[in-house]
């Protein structure tokens, strides 16, 4: 399967890079030698992939009511991501990855996102959830996880001490 690489994946993984053990690329050929790819039949794909080693860091973590949390827009992004200070990364042995069907290519892929982790849900503010069901499974994931506070990842003046979509949480009194 040929997968498409885009100049904005390309930005987009700038923030990424540092989180896999021998950046993204390398771990995207790793992925292609295992053959993760081989088997693509949607339109959209969410593929987790475990290895035997660790591949990176997760910056996904769960989080309490003792933690400090903060919302701000990562670089590169136009929405608000949830964030905890003071938190370290562990080790992943899975890798995640998102891809869509390329409209233009026949039998490609264009890859939109990859990172060290399992599955999560769209962020809240994400344009691309449409339904009601899936806003609902989005604000329940995010509610107690967060990504660990990356200084360099924050576009810079956007952080925010609250959360910038509470409006949204009206869904769950349902």
């Amino acid at each position: 399967m040929n997968i498409i690489l885009t100049e904005a994946l390309k930005s987009h993984m700038i923030c990424h890079d540092k989180e896999f053990l021998h950046g993204w690329e390398k771990t995207l050929d790793l992925l292609q030698e295992k053959g993760t790819f081989k088997q693509l039949t949607e339109d959209v794909e969410r593929i987790v992939t475990t290895f035997e080693e660790p591949i990176g860091y997760s910056m996904l973590l769960e989080t309490t009511d003792q933690d400090e949390i903060v919302y701000a827009k990562r670089l590169e992004r136009e929405l608000y991501t949830r964030f905890v200070k003071g938190k370290a990364p562990g080790y992943s042995y899975q890798v995640m990855c998102i891809l869509r069907k390329s409209k233009e290519v026949e039998d490609a892929y264009e890859l939109i996102t990859m990172y060290p982790g399992g599955k999560s849900e769209k962020e809240p503010e994400d344009t691309n959830i449409q339904t009601k069901e899936e806003m609902i499974r989005s604000l329940l994931f995010w509610k107690d996880r967060a990504l660990i506070y990356t200084p360099s990842n924050i576009e810079p003046g956007s952080e925010k001490d609250y959360c910038p979509y509470k409006n949204l949480f009206f869904l769950l009194e349902d």
